[in-house]
């Protein structure tokens, strides 16, 4: 994919990441893009927490279907999650900044594989998941804002 691509990727995400999304209420922030890899940081707070006041496997989950969907998103092609797997290794309590790192590691006219590493602060592991997304299609010109 194109600089161009990329460029447009992050700048629409950063918009969108402040509407009523998910990514919204997870308040993602992108910390590197690149073709087929992208790295989120988000802070722990109180409302992604279980009744043991430790992030919600949930909120792992979803944090690394985005991460995981986004990195295929780099490489122009819009896609949906056809299943996932996880595995919890550690976990982490509020006020703990954690970085997901997102990478394709298949990149199919059909379906598309991607991998999510989760760390905590210390660079310690969180999570390690994987997923399919079935490719729908493509990004063009008519999907950029301002573009010619």
């Amino acid at each position: 994919m194109t600089k161009h691509h990329l460029l447009w990727l992050e700048n629409y995400l950063k918009e969108t990441y402040q509407t009523s999304i998910l990514e919204n209420f997870l308040n993602l922030q992108i910390d590197e893009i690149s073709e087929g890899k992208v790295k989120y940081k988000t802070k722990i707070i109180d409302k992604y927490c279980n009744i043991y006041g430790y992030v919600h496997g949930g909120t792992l989950a979803s944090i690394a279907d985005v991460v995981m969907g986004v990195s295929c998103v780099t490489l122009g092609k819009r896609i949906v999650t056809t299943d996932l797997s996880i595995s919890y290794i550690k976990n982490v309590r509020e006020g703990n900044i954690i970085t997901a790192v997102g990478e394709v590691i298949s990149d199919g006219n059909n379906i598309m594989r991607a991998v999510c590493k989760i760390f905590d602060e210390s660079q310690e592991l969180l999570v390690q998941a994987q997923a399919s997304y079935f490719v729908i299609g493509s990004f063009d010109n008519i999907d950029y804002p301002n573009s010619k």
